[in-house]
């Protein structure tokens, strides 16, 4: 096994105990390795913990820019699973930005495994790595619980809202929240372990959904050499189009007066008529549509059923032209003139006419209360909106005060530059997975059809292009897709439970491909339901039996 340089405790500073990040001396090294020694064999595991205290690691041994890093508590909690919190701060170059705050946790009984978590939205809250893993089974044990040692943060900058992009108008916080903050984070948990242990861990895992999810591909594609294996969910890997599009959306909501904007009757009036028109298409009537091109044949003639007469608003029994074009605006691709980051050209539609949930009892992310939008957005605006608007005047044009729907995604004038810069900075659409792969690296990734927050086709066209660099063959030696029918963001119709990191853990460490997946249901009315995943592009059909049983589907190939 290859041996990277690990940072050590040096008498309540952390160092490099290796060349290739610091200036180390040859008595430092002496002291350090009698530190460590009487930290791991002599302490208890109180003395070990509370001596990681006030432990400094220099700026040297990070391997992305900052002033340095402090440990500032160092708690033993007991019970259970007896482990060590360390809290600290990554302090930024820039005395303006905020300080990354951090959270490692060491457990007395270690698996020698370390796992970090991802965030979420604009993240600003602490991501501790103590929480369950969103769509872990219910009772099972968490990963710390499991002797890993577990680590996160906030991605540089403290908020009371995951929708608040204010943060973005500092350059060394937007770039610690496009990622940079994964390797800092990483690097100082790695001279903590070795602090703690004497030893590195012998795996290093990823784990994150959404903005978690585009984290993890953000670490793998930059620092190859850190990670062993990841998971993500739902991942927002391409950001900035994301962004654009929630640009778009708004633009179709609310020009012209509102005219195409849709209420939560409408919007549930269009879900239940695509139910009724596709549910079945996959053999089963269940609720879920997991035959998604077939259902989106069927597009047109779904729109022409709910149409007013001549077109015109009638109330909440029709769909006037306006709101269908709206509607199709959402379902169609975002089709840009201009490149962003690694040649993307395009931002795939959602499955609005295929079964994704933007309104009705899965979600609360609906459309908004009102036909025009506050300025700036608000939770009676549409959910995407907001999350447009944020990034409008805080990642793109730093103007607080800026009519966000002036801004074309297709032709943003004086501004197509920012956000080209944007999307080298926060997106994860790098394909060249070559050094990741060849160490032995594996992705488990998933994402719901019924997503109505990251389109679900943005997964698929990333991986696609692994397929069109790699070839097919390469790419299942190294990734697993799933698409989730009936799966939202984090709810929907099917709400799922996966053991999907004991899985990742038997491919990466003992060759088993996690090809026998299934999904349970935590929905009340449908509890306990299950359904196989099925590997990209194949898709879930019913095959005959209990049609709440896996064993009843099978996965059929794609047409």
């Amino acid at each position: 096994m290859r041996i990277h340089p690990i940072p050590v405790l040096i008498a309540g500073t952390l160092g490099l105990a290796a060349c290739g990040g610091g200036s180390t001396t040859p008595s430092e090294l002496a002291a350090a390795a009698a530190l460590v020694k009487a930290s791991s064999q002599a302490k208890t595991p109180t003395a070990a913990c509370s001596a990681l205290l006030g432990a400094r690691l220099p700026a040297a041994a990070i391997g992305e820019p900052t002033t340095g890093a402090v440990v500032t508590a160092a708690t033993l909690v007991e019970g259970g699973a007896e482990y060590c919190r360390i809290n600290g701060t990554i302090a930024p170059v820039d005395p303006t930005a905020e300080n990354i705050t951090f959270q490692v946790n060491l457990p007395t009984h270690w698996n020698h495994r370390a796992l970090q978590y991802g965030g979420g939205g604009f993240d600003g809250t602490l991501i501790t790595g103590v929480a369950a893993l969103d769509m872990a089974p219910t009772g099972s044990a968490t990963p710390l619980e499991r002797g890993y040692v577990t680590f996160g943060d906030d991605s540089g900058h403290q908020s009371s809202s995951i929708t608040n992009g204010t943060f973005a108008q500092n350059d060394e916080q937007l770039a610690n929240y496009g990622g940079l903050d994964l390797k800092k984070t990483h690097d100082v948990a790695r001279a903590l372990i070795f602090a703690r242990y004497a030893t590195q861990p012998t795996h290093t895992y990823f784990f994150g959904s959404s903005t978690g999810g585009r984290d993890g591909l953000s670490a793998i594609q930059r620092w190859p050499l850190d990670y062993d294996g990841i998971v993500v969910n739902r991942p927002a890997l391409a950001y900035t189009g994301l962004r654009l599009s929630n640009v778009r959306l708004g633009r179709a909501l609310y020009l012209n007066n509102g005219v195409g904007w849709l209420d939560v009757a409408k919007t549930v009036l269009l879900e239940n008529a695509v139910m009724a028109r596709c549910d079945a298409l996959d053999g089963a009537t269940d609720g879920l549509i997991a035959d998604v091109p077939a259902c989106k044949a069927q597009s047109a003639a779904i729109l022409a059923s709910l149409r007013c007469a001549g077109g015109v608003d009638a109330g909440d029994t029709c769909l006037s032209d306006a709101q269908i074009a709206t509607v199709d605006t959402i379902a169609a691709p975002l089709v840009l003139p201009y490149p962003l980051a690694n040649g993307v050209t395009v931002y795939p539609g959602y499955n609005l006419l295929a079964g994704s949930v933007f309104a009705g009892p899965y979600t609360t992310r609906d459309l908004g209360t009102r036909a025009q939008p506050a300025n700036p957005a608000t939770k009676a605006d549409a959910n995407q909106w907001v999350t447009g608007d944020q990034w409008v005047k805080y990642f793109l044009t730093r103007d607080a005060t800026i009519d966000s729907l002036s801004i074309d995604p297709v032709s943003p004038g004086t501004y197509q530059s920012r956000v080209q810069l944007l999307s080298a900075l926060t997106d994860a659409t790098n394909p060249d997975l070559a050094i990741f792969q060849a160490r032995g690296g594996k992705i488990i990734m998933t994402h719901g059809l019924a997503d109505e927050i990251v389109s679900t086709d943005s997964s698929a066209a990333y991986y696609d292009t692994l397929v069109t660099r790699f070839g097919k063959t390469r790419v299942n030696g190294f990734v697993r897709y799933f698409q989730l029918p009936g799966v939202g963001h984090g709810t929907g119709p099917f709400d799922p439970a996966i053991d999907s990191l004991p899985a990742l853990e038997a491919w990466v460490e003992r060759g088993v491909t996690p090809d026998a997946l299934t999904m349970s249901d935590l929905n009340t009315a449908t509890l306990g339901r299950t359904r196989p995943l099925c590997r990209y592009p194949s898709w879930v059909r019913y095959a005959g039996g209990d049609v709440n049983a896996a064993s009843s589907f099978v996965c059929s190939p794609a047409a």
